[in-house]
């Protein structure tokens, strides 16, 4: 058993060495430096930001947890004051891959690229009840129904925007 130890210790003694190099590499960076506004003038972006988002609204009412929140508007119209309440507003979004990007046109200027998600993915979201009523703070007296989205969905394509 000895003379398999002994290699063994050896290989581990190196792999150990290994690491140990790889540890002080990878902390032998050089200090950041400043640039002045010429030199930064000159630095781009290229590869632009890309995000992803993962929005909890109200996500307690999915387990069913008694939850009571209202999300709602009001409309002023000939001295009467109406609110267009969304009960329980909520829902978990799930959106993978936006990306924005600075990009230049021919002439100069510039224009923002904006990607769409190609995952956007939703468990319940929307709200539980609709109703329009002048107090808003009564219970809903009448429901016009309800709005859930389950599943997933795929999208392509960009949003351009730029300045007049």
């Amino acid at each position: 058993m000895s003379m398999l130890w002994r290699p063994l210790r050896v290989l581990i003694l190196q792999c150990l060495v290994l690491l140990a190099m790889g540890c002080a590499l990878s902390m032998a960076r050089a200090e950041p430096q400043p640039l002045d506004d010429i030199g930064m003038a000159d630095v781009s972006g290229q590869d632009g930001i890309g995000f992803a988002v993962h929005l909890e609204m109200n996500s307690a009412a999915i387990s069913a947890q008694d939850l009571t929140s209202r999300l709602m508007a009001g409309f002023h119209v000939d001295g009467q004051t109406t609110y267009a309440i969304a009960w329980n507003a909520g829902g978990i979004i799930d959106m993978f891959a936006m990306t924005m990007n600075l990009r230049s046109r021919p002439d100069g200027s510039d224009y923002m690229d904006i990607g769409l998600p190609f995952f956007i993915g939703v468990s319940q979201f929307g709200f539980r009840a609709f109703s329009v009523q002048t107090d808003p703070t009564a219970a809903i007296s009448r429901n016009y129904g309800q709005l859930l989205l389950n599943g997933h969905a795929a999208m392509q394509g960009h949003i351009y925007l730029w300045a007049q």
